[in-house]
C-alpha cells in the first residue's frame, strides 16, 4: 500500500479550506500525508486548519504545514513538493475536493515503479456547488494544440516522475501546469486516465485572467518545441471562443 502525498496550497481560504480538508478526511484510502503550504494568510485560514490538526492525526493522516511567504504557486508547489515522503503525488486547491474515493482509485491506476500520470474527471461547480460543468474527455495527443481534455487539479503523478522531469517553473505564473505536463508528454510519459472525480469552484487565476493563461500557454508550448505555426493558427482559434464566450 503506497503512501500517497497530498499538496495544498493556501492563501486567505478561510471560506473555502473546510470543503478541501475534509474532502481528505473522508478518502476511503487511509495511508495518507497531507502537506499544506499556506503563504503567510492574514486572515483566518491557519486557525481553520489548526482546528484540523488533532482529527487529521486520528485519521492516521500525516500532516506537514508551512506558512510563510512565497514567490508564487510555483515556488509554493515546489516548496510541497521538496517535503513529500508518498510514491504518488497529487496537488488538491485550496478551492476544489476530492470524491470520497478518489485517492483509491488512483492508487488502483499508478503503478509506483515507473514515471507515471493519472488524469480523472472534474465537476466545476458554482458558488452553491452545483454542479455547471464535466470534464470526462480521453486525452487525445492530436488534440493538444488546443488543450488536454482535462484539468490539472485532477492529476497525479509517481515521485518517478518528478525526478526524471523536474518540477514547476517559476517563470510561468498560470500556465506552469500547462508546461509541466507538456514535458511530460515530450518525455513520451503516458497519461493515464482514471476515474477519480476532483470538484473544482468557478473563479480560479485561470479562469479569471483567460488572455493571459492563453498567452503563457502559448509561450509554454513553444519553449517545449511545437510547431510555432499550429501554436499561432490555434491560438486564433482559441482567442475566438474567448471573445465568443464574453459576448454570450
Amino acid at each position: 500500500m503506497p503512501l500517497v502525498s497530498i499538496i495544498t496550497i493556501t492563501y486567505n481560504s478561510e471560506s473555502t479550506i473546510r470543503d478541501t480538508i475534509e474532502s481528505i478526511l473522508n478518502q476511503t484510502y487511509c495511508k495518507i500525508e497531507y502537506v499544506i503550504i499556506d503563504g503567510a494568510s492574514n486572515d483566518n485560514t491557519l486557525s481553520i486548519i489548526n482546528s484540523y490538526k488533532e482529527t487529521i492525526l486520528k485519521k492516521g493522516i500525516s500532516l506537514k504545514l508551512v506558512s510563510e511567504n512565497d514567490n508564487g504557486i510555483a515556488d509554493a508547489w515546489n516548496k510541497g513538493l521538496r517535503l513529500c515522503s508518498g510514491n504518488i503525488i497529487g496537488i488538491l486547491n485550496s478551492d476544489d475536493w476530492y470524491e470520497n474515493n478518489a485517492i483509491e482509485k488512483v492508487v488502483s491506476c499508478l503503478n509506483v515503479d515507473k514515471p507515471e500520470l493519472s488524469y480523472g474527471i472534474c465537476k466545476r461547480v458554482d458558488i452553491h456547488k452545483n454542479v455547471v460543468e464535466t470534464m470526462d474527455r480521453v486525452f487525445n495527443p492530436k488534440r493538444i494544440y488546443l488543450n488536454f481534455g482535462f484539468s490539472h487539479t485532477t492529476c497525479f503523478a509517481t515521485k518517478k516522475l518528478y525526478s526524471q522531469i523536474g518540477f514547476f517553473k517559476e517563470d510561468y505564473k498560470i500556465a506552469l501546469d500547462t508546461d509541466f505536463l507538456l514535458r511530460a508528454f515530450k518525455q513520451n510519459i503516458k497519461f493515464k486516465r482514471c476515474s477519480n472525480i476532483t470538484y473544482m469552484r468557478l473563479g480560479g487565476i485561470s479562469t479569471n485572467f483567460k488572455s493571459k493563461a492563453l498567452k503563457e500557454h502559448e509561450r509554454a508550448m513553444l519553449n517545449n518545441g511545437f510547431n510555432p505555426m499550429l501554436i499561432f493558427l490555434f491560438g486564433i482559434l482559441k482567442r475566438g471562443i474567448l471573445i465568443k464566450q464574453k459576448f454570450n
